[in-house]
């Protein structure tokens, strides 16, 4: 597996050097010969750093990824996927409006931008990694998240307003917090792309580009090459995926496939981070 940007450990998004982060791959021959302690482990990794990475020698890409919800619950399908739920990530010709499947740069962004209740879990599967470009990155929501609160907690705040972001698409369209409390947890949602039609208030626009600075800054994300019959499993509450671009007419193929997190595994989830401050601390930081 290659890292990139490995420097600057100390605000690297897992804040931890890159030999640890490699201890966040696990091996297995497929998915349905997890063992007791590698499940164990797999939990604990995306507890902690809110993502793992299954290193497989079973080539049965699709079985694998299905055998996946098990773990992580129902299988939430999406109008691009088949009958399985599995979407294809892959270039295709003229297809501009679908950020997947373009050869374009994807900003970091959590999945389910236009749905009620985004997906819990999403999961990424390489088949054929592409020689040049197209590195996965990952950004950490509970970093940018205690970076807001020590800059600008009172414009964090705002973000947690029910109506902060809306997602527009064609006869499709969600207005929501970016930020909200779960219980003792924090989740985020945010996408900014121009696959589709997004707005925020006027007085938010200021902190939507301090969002996008933190995470253009190499010390903030991690880039890496997915490899062939590698599964990235995140958790979409806490984790922002998107990819770098590369060269048109290369093959670069993924799998996707997004689960609800309702499985008999469910008390071992924690979704989304827990905060630095509470939304009832920035209220009384901010004399609300």
């Amino acid at each position: 597996m290659t890292i990139y940007k490995e420097q600057a450990a100390k605000m690297y998004l897992l804040c931890v050097p890159k030999s640890n982060v490699e201890h966040n791959i696990l091996e297995a021959y497929s998915i349905k010969d997890l063992n007791a302690s590698t499940v164990k482990k797999m939990f604990k990794l995306i507890k902690q750093f809110g993502y793992v990475i299954i290193q497989l020698r079973s080539s049965q890409h699709k079985e694998n990824l299905l055998e996946l919800s098990q773990y992580f619950g129902s299988i939430v399908k999406h109008e691009h996927s088949d009958k399985h739920g599995i979407v294809p990530v892959t270039p295709l010709e003229n297809s501009p409006a679908y950020v997947n499947t373009t050869t374009t740069e994807l900003p970091l962004h959590t999945d389910g931008s236009l749905a009620v209740d985004p997906p819990k879990i999403v999961a990424l599967q390489c088949e054929v990694a592409v020689a040049s470009g197209g590195l996965t990155t990952i950004g950490d929501g509970r970093l940018l998240y205690d970076y807001l609160t020590r800059t600008n907690p009172c414009g964090l705040l705002n973000l947690f307003q029910p109506d902060a972001i809306t997602v527009q698409r064609e006869n499709r369209q969600s207005t929501k917090p970016i930020f909200e409390e779960h219980e003792s947890r924090t989740r985020i949602r945010f996408r900014w792309d121009d696959a589709v039609n997004i707005s925020v208030k006027p007085e938010d626009l200021a902190i939507i580009k301090t969002i996008k600075d933190f995470f253009n800054r190499p010390e903030n994300r991690l880039q890496f090459k997915l490899q062939p019959q590698q599964i990235i499993i995140m958790d979409n509450s806490r984790i922002l995926h998107g990819r770098t671009a590369f060269i048109q007419g290369s093959k670069r193929w993924l799998n996707r496939v997004w689960f609800d997190g309702k499985s008999a595994y469910s008390e071992e989830f924690c979704f989304g981070f827990s905060p630095r401050e509470t939304l009832e601390e920035l209220k009384q930081k901010c004399c609300l």
